[in-house]
């Protein structure tokens, strides 16, 4: 570290440094009653040179004894100053206490979490399971590796840098952890987890399975927040279906049990992004799928304002893309589509499957606005950046208004390509909330052809 730390006025290190002219004070700073003087190296050159001017047996010693005192400063709340465990961890680890190292990486990891930082968190959780797999097994190590599995699935999945088949895996792994030692209510967020995983790669039919047994063992449990969950797991899976009013009762069972007060940081340490805004802004599609428009635009507002005043990047990129995009999407307002999608863009800079979503709505708003060329070329752009994430379960709406948009291009060939292209997906998926609209486009679009072949 380039700072130091010193309990009273100063000490016999600090005062040669000072001497040396090697620091330089940064003021006092009172700690549980404490008062501790803060020291800064002058240049980081200093730090380096003094650091690497140690041999391994003596850096060992004083990163366990800078771990240690750090620990005693900061107490209780050592685990939950998110700025304070990555720090922790990296002296423990230096030191070679690697159990402790576990221990901060995994907050570390967990606060990342709930800072919507997935890449980081991912990494920190990573480190922090490699360093447990080396430690001597033992029931309490079985423990805090299921733990550890459970908050990098989360991570990874909301991360959308990894490879397809290592999310999975952790849960896999978490799964198995939870059914030797009967954690039944980590085995409830295992699986929900695996319901969004299969959800968002349009394996939908295996994700209703996961959603009806992750509900199932819930109620078994009498936990009310996993039966919620569970009921939002299974709201998505039959939303996707085309289920549009068995998918409503399910997220009106999370709706009626969430208050934000309550739930909002137990939401975002189960899972890292909040289930209330996404049955909230789910909840509106469904009321204008089923004819209710009024009713859809309260709960889309709804929905905006609590990811707002949450203050959580995650949650709100979430709500803008289904209470905001998704919904202005279904009603054609494309002035307010491209305000959401332009929204979404700027919050989501480091969430990837999110700004892919924000850039292809950017580009439908203005192919509606009569931008055919470029609204065309920006949802091409999402689509493509999206597959590459692994994002599929909203694909064919997105071929189906880029067909449409083709055809007002004058483009009706290419428009029926790709409503081709996303009726062999509902086929392969059962993704059919989107069939009929669909097929709506289609008639315009054969109409369309049919008009232009006999002007011919």
């Amino acid at each position: 570290t380039t700072e130091i730390y010193t309990a009273g006025h100063s000490s016999a290190a600090s005062d040669v440094y000072k001497r040396q002219r090697l620091v330089r004070a940064q003021g006092i700073l009172w700690m549980d009653g404490q008062r501790l003087s803060r020291y800064r190296f002058r240049h980081t050159l200093f730090q380096r040179y003094l650091y690497n001017s140690l041999d391994a047996v003596e850096r060992a010693h004083l990163h366990a004894a800078v771990g240690n005192l750090l620990e005693q400063l900061y107490g209780d709340q050592a685990s939950e100053i998110a700025a304070t465990a990555p720090q922790l961890a990296w002296h423990f680890q230096e030191a070679g206490m690697d159990a402790k190292a576990v221990k901060y990486l995994h907050r570390a990891g967990d606060g990342a979490v709930r800072l919507g930082a997935y890449q980081e968190a991912s990494a920190h959780l990573s480190r922090g399971l490699e360093l447990l797999l080396a430690l001597p097994g033992s029931p309490e190590r079985d423990q805090q590796e299921l733990a550890l599995q459970l908050s990098l699935g989360t991570a990874r999945i909301r991360d959308g840098t990894f490879e397809p088949e290592e999310v999975p895996a952790a849960f896999a792994r978490a799964r198995e952890l939870c059914q030797q030692m009967g954690r039944e209510s980590q085995l409830c967020h295992a699986l929900g987890e695996l319901v969004i995983f299969h959800y968002v790669r349009a394996e939908h039919r295996r994700a209703r399975e996961l959603a009806e047994e992750a509900l199932s063992l819930a109620q078994q449990v009498g936990d009310p927040l996993r039966v919620a969950l569970g009921h939002w797991y299974l709201g998505l899976a039959l939303f996707a279906l085309g289920e549009i009013p068995a998918a409503r009762a399910h997220f009106g069972e999370m709706i009626a049990f969430y208050d934000p007060q309550q739930h909002h940081q137990p939401l975002l340490s189960l899972r890292g992004s909040d289930a209330g805004v996404n049955a909230l802004s789910a909840d509106a599609c469904c009321l204008w799928a089923l004819g209710y428009p009024e009713q859809a635009l309260q709960r889309s507002e709804e929905a905006l304002a609590l990811a707002r005043e949450l203050d959580h990047p995650f949650s709100l990129a979430d709500g803008l893309a289904f209470g905001g995009c998704m919904y202005n999407k279904m009603r054609r307002d494309a002035r307010a589509l491209k305000e959401n999608a332009e929204e979404l863009i700027q919050v989501a800079r480091d969430m990837p499957s999110w700004l892919c979503d924000g850039i292809y709505y950017r580009g439908e708003a203005a192919a509606m606005l009569g931008q055919f060329q470029e609204g065309i070329a920006q949802m091409r752009e999402g689509m493509m950046a999206e597959q590459t994430e692994g994002v599929r379960f909203n694909l064919p709406a997105n071929l189906c208004t880029l067909a449409e948009a083709q055809a007002k291009a004058g483009q009706p060939e290419q428009g029926l390509a790709t409503l081709a292209e996303a009726f062999a997906l509902v086929e392969e998926t059962d993704g059919r909330t989107w069939e009929a609209e669909l097929y709506r486009v289609q008639g315009e679009l054969l109409l369309m052809q049919g008009d232009e072949a006999e002007a011919e």
